[in-house]
């Protein structure tokens, strides 16, 4: 149950709190004082985090320069791996630290990731949609084996790692790039590194775990997309690792055959008002927002909403981690 806060307990501010978090937060324990906000912190909603000496945030929240020169709190608590929503140069000029939630779904977007491949491969959105139509032709759904496939995985992390032991099983080859390789993990898992060059020549299917930094910003754009024929294509990591009107012109050469996409490059939502559009331009970007509807209305694309990492364990795994990160400041991303 919630431990009874005392005057040396921290106070928390939850922000993007759902209801299953602080029911499955009843049955912790924790010298934590936490207060739960339904609400996305950002520079609109900072007044409610008053007081608190740290604040716990989802990718929805915007913690930027703004947010953070309004804080008392010392400490901002990423539930999630990535912390590119938060301006962490920024957070280290003020003390506060930025903490993160690095291993707990390296299994769970492994998995998606292996939907996306499957559903890709053996068209199975496709099929679906037919029966629902009442047709049951097979017509346009012939697919491939993944067996005997060349896998190109771009980052060897903990979650590339997991999608190349599920490749194992298939009987795929497996190829990668890293910047910093693993050769105790290539000699185990039976995998080679290679270029990133050589591997978006080579690959049959590309799939994507890096982070989203400077040096990975449009990883893939023309110049790499005019290294592949016929490629399928996947990203579960971030959008902007791809240059996404670059990726709608491989689609047209074929150059990538087809694409399965978790995130998108501006993962903002577009009405049909364009006035509405035009409203958003501070924020996103309205060319790569049509540029993803381009992508969405295409049959050779599936789009998932930023889904890979939701499962039921993970989430709690999530959570777990936050909570260790809040007490004992662990999984600081933007120390000294």
């Amino acid at each position: 149950m919630f431990k009874e806060a005392n005057n040396l307990s921290m106070k928390v501010a939850w922000f993007d709190a759902e209801d299953w978090e602080k029911e499955y937060l009843e049955d912790k324990e924790y010298d934590l004082e936490i207060d739960f906000f339904e609400e996305s912190l950002n520079s609109e909603t900072v007044e409610l985090a008053e007081g608190y000496d740290a604040v716990a945030v989802f990718v929805s929240s915007d913690v930027n320069g703004e947010v953070l020169d309004s804080l008392d709190a010392d400490l901002v608590a990423c539930r999630s791996t990535g912390f590119d929503h938060v301006d962490t140069e920024k957070a280290r000029e003020q003390g506060i630290d930025v903490c993160n939630v690095p291993y707990y779904g390296a299994n769970t977007v492994a998995e998606h990731t292996f939907g996306l491949i499957l559903a890709l491969s053996r068209k199975i959105y496709s099929a679906i949609r037919k029966v629902d139509e009442g047709d049951f032709d097979h017509e346009g759904l012939r697919g491939f084996d993944l067996e005997g496939k060349k896998l190109g995985v771009v980052g060897t992390g903990s979650i590339g790692k997991h999608v190349i032991q599920m490749a194992n099983g298939f009987g795929m080859d497996v190829i990668a790039s890293d910047p910093k390789p693993d050769h105790e993990a290539a000699e185990e898992l039976g995998f080679m590194y290679v270029s990133n060059e050589d591997l978006f020549r080579q690959s049959d299917i590309i799939t994507l775990h890096c982070p989203l930094v400077e040096q990975t910003e449009h990883l893939l754009s023309e110049e790499e997309f005019d290294l592949m024929d016929g490629t399928v294509l996947v990203n579960t990591a971030r959008g902007g690792l791809i240059d996404t009107e670059a990726l709608i012109e491989a689609l047209e050469k074929d150059q990538v055959k087809s694409a399965g996409l978790d995130v998108l490059e501006e993962e903002c939502f577009l009405e049909d008002d364009i006035g509405y559009l035009s409203e958003m331009e501070d924020e996103c970007d309205p060319k790569t927002i049509l540029e993803d509807h381009i992508l969405i209305d295409r049959e050779d694309v599936l789009i998932t909403p930023h889904n890979a990492f939701n499962s039921i364990e993970a989430l709690q795994r999530i959570t777990d981690t936050t909570l260790d990160n809040l007490e004992n400041r662990k999984n600081v991303v933007n120390g000294f």
